[in-house]
């Protein structure tokens, strides 16, 4: 696993590239999938908790570098990749791939959801009630984000989730 390791942080970067610059202009109303999210609940789910969480602080440094606001996406990338974490399939698990499958659905809603909640606590541009924003916009994105999770492992990742 610790081989994977290098190819992971730079697919970290390409993904954050992708989120930065191209899904951050796809918006429903003023929100877009996150495909840093399928990253890290991709990573926390596979690898574990741990790496979840130090990947999810990587990805709040990089994507804060990109994005001007540092401090806040990467205690909300840390909290998501933790969260994620919660859901790991061991390596020499006996689930079938269905099981894996909706594993992988959870922690990626669950832990959207929380990281969009972190974000609205924390920055609200459009002055609009906190409330409003984590359970209107935070659901909307997780939403979104999921309908991205079943694009991309349909195309993407079959084998990963296979018995």
């Amino acid at each position: 696993m610790a081989t994977k390791i290098p190819f992971y942080i730079v697919l970290l970067c390409i993904v954050s590239l992708l989120q930065v610059f191209g899904l951050s202009h796809l918006t429903i109303f003023d929100v877009s999938p996150d495909a840093i999210s399928l990253f890290l609940a991709f990573i926390a789910v596979t690898i574990g908790q741990r790496a979840g969480t130090s990947f999810g602080f990587a990805a709040g440094v990089i994507a804060g570098l990109m994005s001007g606001n540092m401090g806040l996406s990467m205690l909300a990338r840390t909290v998501e990749g933790f969260i994620a974490g919660f859901f790991n399939i061991p390596e020499n698990s006996h689930a079938t791939s269905k099981q894996k499958t909706k594993r992988m659905y959870s922690a990626l809603l669950t832990a959207s959801f929380l990281a969009n909640a972190v974000f609205a606590a924390g920055y609200n541009p459009l002055g609009l009630s906190p409330l409003y924003r984590i359970l209107v916009l935070g659901l909307l994105e997780s939403l979104l984000t999921l309908i991205l999770a079943f694009i991309a492992k349909r195309l993407l990742m079959r084998k990963t989730f296979s018995d």
